[in-house]
């Protein structure tokens, strides 16, 4: 088992990447929620992680993150979570009465992850704002830090722009500091949750019949998926659960040789574009490895498996 701080916006497929974290106490012992204003505003982003956690039982502490990118002013994508940010599903009225521990998430991931006896992984599903901040303003937090696990960018189409997957264009700032960080990262970028780490809608619609929970996950997913049909795709991506999958089942995947990956900080169309250093002299302190393909059967599986554990 190893101690997880999960950095999140949700957002839908955040909802279904802690749902699965959750379920594997025995993989992963999730010291921390810390939310970060990404798929919408801080706020609601928070509510929803409030929402999550009390419709799934848990008592881990929630810290509150940074509202805007380093840079400039943020962009959501309220479009495609709806405006709560995690639309389709009515939780129950008492969910926000869980309480916030803390309202730096930058000071919180610090005294978590330094006080702990063991390091700490980091599990990053929105912008990297609140992992950049807190590596610039405790830089010796980083020898307490095992692993980071990203959703972000891609190493080939974009999403946002034609060259730029969402996190990665909303703070490329952030990205850039993480991934210039030296510390070792899986990414998971829009190569893979795009084109192989997918749900059909029959197969939304089976989660359905996973008890409470997948009325749960089956619902907001519903929502998810009428607006990404709308922009004409027919396999709907579940981005997030891939960064949560790839620590607690990392069998599941095919990962690259590792690269550094540079992200670039124009105003244009290219703005957060992650681009792999594929040369042969390239520098030797490579530290992101990228997954490349999944068993998709089995992450189907281990999602359906992971939501219906939630009802024993």
């Amino acid at each position: 088992m190893t101690k997880v701080i999960m950095d999140c916006d949700p957002g839908i497929d955040d909802a279904i990447a802690l749902t699965v974290l959750l379920a594997h106490p025995e993989a992963a012992d999730l010291i921390g929620v810390t939310t970060i204003g990404g798929n919408v505003q801080l706020d609601k982003v928070t509510k929803n992680a409030q929402k999550l956690l009390t419709f799934l039982g848990s008592n881990t502490k929630i810290a509150m993150g940074q509202s805007n990118p380093l840079v400039k002013e943020i962009e959501t994508a309220g479009e495609i979570h709806g405006k709560t940010g995690m639309d389709g599903y009515q939780f129950p009225e008492n969910s926000l009465d869980y309480p916030i521990a803390s309202d730096n998430a930058i000071t919180f991931m610090n005294e978590e992850i330094t006080n702990s006896d063991e390091k700490v992984n980091i599990v990053a599903t929105g912008p990297l704002t609140n992992v950049a901040l807190l590596l610039k303003t405790f830089p010796k937090v980083a020898e307490k830090i095992e692993h980071i696990y990203v959703m972000g960018g891609s190493i080939e189409q974009g999403n946002i722009t034609l060259a730029s997957e969402f996190n990665a264009y909303v703070d490329p700032e952030a990205a850039k500091i993480v991934f210039d960080s030296g510390l070792p990262i899986t990414l998971s970028g829009l190569n893979l949750t795009e084109n192989k780490a997918y749900l059909t809608m029959d197969e939304i619609s089976q989660i359905k019949n996973l008890g409470k929970t997948g009325e749960m996950a089956s619902a907001i997913l519903d929502f998810y998926a009428s607006a990404e049909r709308e922009k004409g795709m027919t396999k709907i991506p579940v981005h997030d659960a891939c960064a949560v999958i790839s620590l607690v089942a990392p069998e599941l995947f095919t990962k690259s040789e590792k690269f550094n990956i540079e992200v670039s900080l124009t105003n244009d169309q290219f703005r957060g574009m992650t681009y792999p250093d594929r040369r042969v002299y390239a520098p030797d302190d490579k530290n992101i490895e990228v997954l490349e393909d999944v068993n998709r059967e089995k992450f189907v599986q281990y999602i359906f498996d992971s939501i219906q554990s939630h009802n024993k």
